[in-house]
């Protein structure tokens, strides 16, 4: 009989807890932070790939933090792809653990039920199912009739539809970390349980070694799988890690026995519209949900040693306890048995952290689940695992790089209002081109203010504000916002307008956000490293702007970007504005020891206007004292000339002469 939600976790320890501890190695290969059901499938995954010396560190008892409050749902309905991915190899792992251990995992596989109270969630649901059906998982659009023959309990009829996903399944999550911390320990990992990190230490930038409150541990590798505490552990290395998640009150209830108990294979519930979902717990209902109003926890300083279940709030519940009587009515007659309020940890955008941290090389980290700390441990172990092993994962893990956020994204501040956004949006529908409304206008161009008061609606990339089109006049701005939209929104012919503009006229396009570094060294050193990183050919005459693409030995992309020979030894490189961490951190790591060799961010420095269309040439003319004939100055080259203080002001008055007369084009 697996246990339920509320046992105890297992220890591997023969001893009893008073007993005197095994001593820590001085010394191991990898050392693991974190002991709940990510900490130690990363350690499995590892295990299995064959390396040794493997040290896993709790600080207090197995699994007794996160892991132990899960709900216990594994469902592939997730919203990217690689995130079904993720969740489809941990539902089979988990499925086999218990041959493979010997350990009762609990896992039973009921299917889900995720259903659709109008057309565009029902829409957003087939999209989910084409894009399943063609990663080969099984999964059905189905009518609502047909919900109440998999589902006696749910009331259907304010349902336009739903997807079966009959693979999904429950598990047991004590008993699912227990299983991968047996199987590690099998395969030779030494687990540590009540053993406290106190920080990393580093070496020019690689990780050294570990000290704990049992004493210090050399190591190459360090995984930070702390979860809710891995934001104070990133803080407290030698050389600061940002780890950006915040924690979250989540609620759940639990009922005793229905008066005919629902069977342990009855399908999951997945109620977005409703904010809620539910499974079968012991004959009764196991139901939380994701509210509008979401309270974030553990602001200030260090959280507790092992997770508890915090003070219950009726009131807070309530919504979601009416849309559960909504959903099924016949549960109005059962009886509660517990209000469960744990902690779970979101980061800025809802997907997990996962990598190598920028800067300091041998500091990996796997934190901040979204409340899917289950269904993506499995998946996200593995392929933290094959990345630490062979430098790169085996599947396309670039939306889960922990090198997408920047410094800005880090600070607590920040950080508790966007999970407070966050975690509502778990189940919002989510259509093409919605924008977070939290920790906006971090970066802002100079010419922001000009934009705006032009009728701009901005889209934040990497916290900096970019315009995304512009409202002309007479316009409802309240409309505009409101089009939330798999079908035609009311932008769209404004967009289509300034499209057409760029075509068949000439437009400037602010793009300030770019990613801007210069690359320089006293002799051909610049060059050396470009050349071996980027795919095209750098040795050009000076003035010469080359697009590339930095490589990974694989050919994979890691970059892309547009290289400009400023002089002979000084090269002047343009990303994508998101890329500035992970192309920075690209760039360092290849980089050789050399004082000689210099590497300045200079993203705040420059401000870019891009002027384009079929008469941009004609603008720039007008503007510009050198001749701009196809003959003196060509496609894909660049000019550098540090003009006269009279000749700045009239470059900065014509040029926002050009902004000015480019924006009514587009208007009119």
């Amino acid at each position: 009989m697996p246990r339920g939600l509320w046992s105890s976790p297992r220890s591997l320890a023969s001893a009893g807890e008073t007993a005197q501890p095994i001593p820590l190695p001085s010394q191991a290969r990898v050392v693991i932070c974190g002991g709940g059901i990510v900490g130690t499938s990363v350690a499995y995954h590892l295990a299995k790939l064959g390396w040794t010396e493997i040290v896993l560190l709790e600080q207090g008892r197995l699994g007794a933090g996160t892991t132990r409050l899960c709900a216990g749902v594994v469902s592939v309905a997730k919203p990217i792809s690689i995130e079904c991915k993720m969740a489809d190899y941990s539902n089979s792992l988990y499925e086999h653990l218990e041959e493979e251990t010997g350990v009762k995992t609990g896992y039973v596989r009921t299917g889900s039920l995720c259903l659709a109270q109008n057309q565009d969630r029902f829409l957003s649901l087939k999209r989910l199912a084409s894009r399943l059906n063609v990663m080969g998982i099984p999964c059905n659009v189905i009518k609502p009739k047909e919900v109440s023959k998999l589902h006696p309990l749910v009331n259907i009829h304010d349902l336009v539809g739903a997807l079966h996903l009959p693979g999904d399944a429950v598990v047991s999550p004590p008993d699912v970390n227990h299983a991968l911390a047996t199987a590690a320990a099998g395969h030779g990992v030494q687990i540590h349980e009540r053993t406290t990190v106190n920080h990393v230490m580093m070496d020019k930038g690689h990780v050294t070694a570990v000290e704990t409150d049992r004493g210090a541990i050399e190591c190459e590798y360090f995984v930070n799988c702390a979860g809710q505490w891995a934001y104070e552990l990133g803080q407290a290395s030698e050389t600061k890690v940002s780890v950006p998640l915040h924690g979250c009150e989540h609620f759940y209830l639990l009922s005793k026995p229905l008066a005919e108990p629902l069977q342990p294979s009855t399908p999951v519930v997945i109620d977005m519209d409703g904010r809620i979902y539910v499974r079968a717990w012991q004959g009764g209902v196991l139901s939380g949900g994701f509210e509008k109003n979401p309270k974030p926890i553990f602001t200030e300083g260090r959280n507790q040693l092992e997770i508890q279940n915090m003070q219950e709030d009726w009131d807070h519940f309530e919504p979601m306890l009416s849309s559960l009587l909504r959903r099924m009515p016949e549960l109005e007659v059962c009886e509660i048995q517990q209000l469960v309020n744990c902690p779970e940890s979101f980061t800025p955008d809802m997907r997990c952290l996962m990598g190598e941290t920028p800067g300091v090389h041998g500091y990996f980290v796997l934190a901040g689940m979204n409340a899917s700390g289950l269904a993506f441990a499995g998946g996200a172990g593995k392929y933290l695992a094959e990345w630490m092993t062979y430098g790169y994962p085996m599947a396309n893990v670039w939306p889960l790089d922990i090198k997408r956020f920047g410094n800005l994204q880090s600070s607590r501040t920040f950080l508790r209002h966007r999970v407070m956004e966050v975690m509502p949006l778990l189940y919002n529908l989510k259509v093409p081109r919605w924008d977070f409304q939290t920790g906006r206008q971090l970066r802002t161009s100079p010419l922001y203010d000009r934009l705006d008061t032009q009728g701009a609606r901005w889209m934040e990339k990497h916290g900096f504000e970019r315009a995304k089109y512009f409202i002309p006049a007479g316009k409802d701005l309240l409309s505009l916002d409101a089009s939330k939209t798999f079908y035609k929104p009311d932008w769209f012919d404004i967009v289509g307008s300034e499209v057409k503009c760029c075509k068949e006229a000439v437009c400037v396009i602010d793009m300030s956000s770019f990613t801007k570094f210069e690359l320089t060294s006293t002799d051909d050193q610049a060059l050396a490293l470009l050349q071996y990183l980027c795919a095209n050919d750098l040795d050009v005459p000076v003035g010469h702007i080359v697009h590339t693409g930095m490589l990974n030995e694989r050919g994979g992309y890691e970059n892309d970007c547009s290289v400009v020979r400023v002089k002979k030894n000084s090269f002047f490189i343009i990303s994508p504005t998101d890329q500035q961490v992970h192309c920075w951190s690209w760039l360092k790591k290849h980089m050789p020891d050399d004082p000689q060799l210099h590497l300045e961010d200079v993203s705040w420095k420059y401000t870019a206007l891009n002027l384009i269309g079929p008469r941009a040439m004609d603008v720039l003319g007008e503007l510009s004292y050198v001749s701009m004939t196809p003959e003196h100055f060509p496609s894909l080259f660049c000019k550098v000339r540090e003009p006269c203080p009279g000749e700045i002001y009239t470059i900065l008055y014509y040029t926002l002469l050009v902004i000015y007369y480019t924006l009514l084009v587009i208007y009119y």
